[in-house]
């Protein structure tokens, strides 16, 4: 089975990426005060198979392992929309940029960077996970092994983790 199948045939996948720790941070003190409110992030990795997951499902868990900080998981949100190859003078470009936060509001594709945005993800309800875990507990979708503890890639699809059972994908059907 091909992973866009698995993506929109699993109603439990959740996408597993990086961000800086202090982006993650404002975006959880936003989430606690108004879980609602969408915040822009960006990536040069293509989400793809996060754009057939968010087609099928309506929304996805994601969690977030704050960059060069090992393995922990210690974010988690809804991922509410994703935009592929986003264009600079496109409308629904600018209205996602419009929710960036405001220390990364000044950079807009990344035009002035040696890199280039090639998803724009938006999401909402960010929060503090507690307590936090090892991404290696998450198993990946596409082939149902752990996620390496040298994971270090633009995102990951992966099965939503139960901090009842502490298992991913869960195994005590709560």
């Amino acid at each position: 089975m091909s992973l866009q199948t698995k993506v929109t045939e699993t109603a439990e996948v959740a996408i597993l990426c990086q961000n800086h720790r202090i982006y993650l941070e404002h975006a959880a003190k936003i989430g606690s005060k108004d879980s609602e409110r969408r915040i822009t992030f960006r990536t040069s990795a293509l989400w793809k198979s996060g754009r057939a997951g968010l087609d099928a499902h309506g929304s996805l868990r994601i969690y977030f392992a704050p960059s060069a900080e090992g393995d922990v998981v210690a974010y988690q949100a809804r991922l509410v929309d994703i935009l592929l190859e986003p264009e600079a003078d496109d409308p629904q470009t600018q209205r996602l940029l419009e929710h960036c936060l405001p220390e990364t509001s000044d950079q807009g594709l990344w035009e002035a960077y040696d890199e280039r945005v090639r998803t724009l993800y938006v999401i909402s309800h960010c929060d503090w996970v507690e307590p936090p875990f090892s991404y290696t507990e998450l198993t990946k979708l596409s082939d149902g092994t752990p996620v390496d503890e040298n994971y270090n890639y633009g995102y990951t699809l992966v099965y939503e983790y139960c901090p009842r059972c502490q298992a991913s994908p869960c195994r005590c059907g709560g």
